[in-house]
Order: structure tokens, then sequence, then C-alpha cells
């Protein structure tokens, strides 16, 4: 199991930088007598007392299984690397994509739809999907407009693919994998920095994606905006603020200083 870089760093060099440890890793060292806090004017470092008791303390809370990481499912292999099956980009290498399918009665896709009101497919399977020569996308981030989605009238088939709100790279980039592309892609989703992240990886996965906004958008904001979506969220690094679809929504959040939940806004009237 690989420790972390600051104590692989603290081994090797005696110290590190005191905004890089990890707190609580380091309120314990501190306790056992192993490491301490330096102070020089505005810079803290941390530096280390005992050095054996350092390395005994490192192959206990990170022991060598001898076991190869590589050789592993992905979920085993980031906990033999990290400790943790959440510790790379994916825990998993194949995943379920969950959606209902409104078209033609005979489909079997619609019929499975019917009767279980749902359909499901693993991500690594998504090709194999029989689809018509025109047929249209439509992406939820949350459970309940997921649910309530229902196009059965739609001129043209609908798949309706339920993301969740952590949506996992596997099921986006299984997306592209369509046998047959969607002629248009719609995306509805949370109406806050979160949400149109998703977006923004949607979209870079299918180009031709486009953002889910009502033309009530603005009155919906000031009577159901709220704050605290805003306050607890941090903007990505990789979010482009120069997105033609998010800049509306962008515009609004930053006059508001709020988000929007999608449940309150009503699902599209077509794809």
């Amino acid at each position: 199991m690989k420790p972390p870089a600051w104590l692989t760093t603290l081994v090797e060099k005696g110290s590190v930088g005191h905004s890089s440890a990890n707190p609580s890793q380091l309120n314990e060292l501190a306790h056992l007598g192993i490491v301490c806090v330096r102070s020089a004017g505005i810079r803290r470092t941390v530096a280390v007392i005992d050095p054996l008791q350092l390395v005994i303390w490192l192959q206990a809370r990170y022991p060598q299984h001898g076991i190869d990481p590589d050789q592993l499912s992905t979920r085993g292999g980031n906990i033999v690397r990290s400790g943790g099956s959440k510790t790379g980009r994916c825990s998993h290498a194949v995943l379920p994509l969950q959606f209902k399918w409104f078209g033609n009665p005979t489909d079997r896709l619609t019929q499975v739809t019917w009767a279980h009101g749902m359909a499901a497919v693993m991500s690594d399977r998504v090709v194999e999907l029989t689809l018509p020569a025109r047929w249209r996308l439509l992406t939820i981030e949350n459970w309940e407009p997921f649910f309530r989605a229902d196009y059965a009238d739609a001129p043209v088939a609908t798949m309706v693919v339920y993301l969740g709100g952590n949506v996992s790279d596997i099921v986006i980039e299984a997306l592209k994998t369509f046998s047959v592309p969607p002629e248009s892609v719609l995306h509805f989703g949370d109406y806050d920095w979160e949400g149109l992240y998703i977006f923004q990886r949607l979209q870079r996965a299918m180009p031709s994606s486009r953002l889910y906004v009502p033309e009530n958008i603005e009155a919906l904001f000031k009577q159901f905006g709220d704050r605290k979506l805003i306050r607890r969220q941090n903007r990505r690094a990789a979010f482009d603020l120069g997105n033609r679809e998010c800049r509306a929504i962008i515009r609004l959040m930053e006059a508001t200083n709020a988000g929007l939940e999608q449940e309150i806004v009503a699902l599209p009237a077509s794809v």
C-alpha cells in the first residue's frame, strides 16, 4: 500500500511543509512524539523527531502486501495502492447505465420500460443496444425527475438516462459508444456549480449536448433560489466559465448568489 506523497517526502527529507500534511495523521504522529511542528515567521514545517519510529509507523499503516495492483480489479487495485476504494478516477471499470426507452411499441426496450418502469445495460455493452436510425437522448441528473419522465407520445424515439448526482466517468464515456448516435442530446440537471460541471463533462464526451434552460428560469431563481447550494460548493478548476450553454445560468447564479434544484423545474416538454 502506497503512503501519501507528504509522508514519503517526510521520510526522505526529514521535513515537509505544514500545509501539505494530512491533519489527522499529523496529530497522531505529533501525539506519539514522532514529529513536531516548527515555525519560522509565517512559515510552518513538520519535522521528524524520531526517524526510526516514523518508518515503523509507516510500515504498520501502509503494509506491503506483495500484490500487484494492476492485476486486480479497479476497486481492488485502488485499495492496494492507497488504502481506499475511491482513491482512483473510478472504483469499477464497468457500471450500470439506467434508462427509459420510449419508442415503437414493438421495440424490446419500450416493452421492458413499460413492464418494469425502466431498463438498464452494463456500460461495456451500450454498443450492443439495437437502436433506430433516428432517436434522441435526454440525460437527467437526479432520481425524482428521472422517475417522472414519460415521453411515450414523443414523435421521435427517446432515451432518458439517469446519471445520478455524482456520475462516473465510466458512465459518461459509455454514452459515446452507441452504435447509432442520437440526433440530439439534452441535459437536465441542477442549476448550480456541480450541476453545470456534470453537464460540461457530458458535453466533452458528446459535443452536441445542450443544456435545458426553461423560459421561466429567472422567475424560478428569484422565487426558489437557494444560497446554501452555492455556499457549500467550490467551482472546479476544470470548469469553463466561457461555456456558451452555461452562460445564462452562471449570470443568474452570480446575480442571486444562489443555485436552483432541478426538482423545482418542470421536465422538458420535448427533447
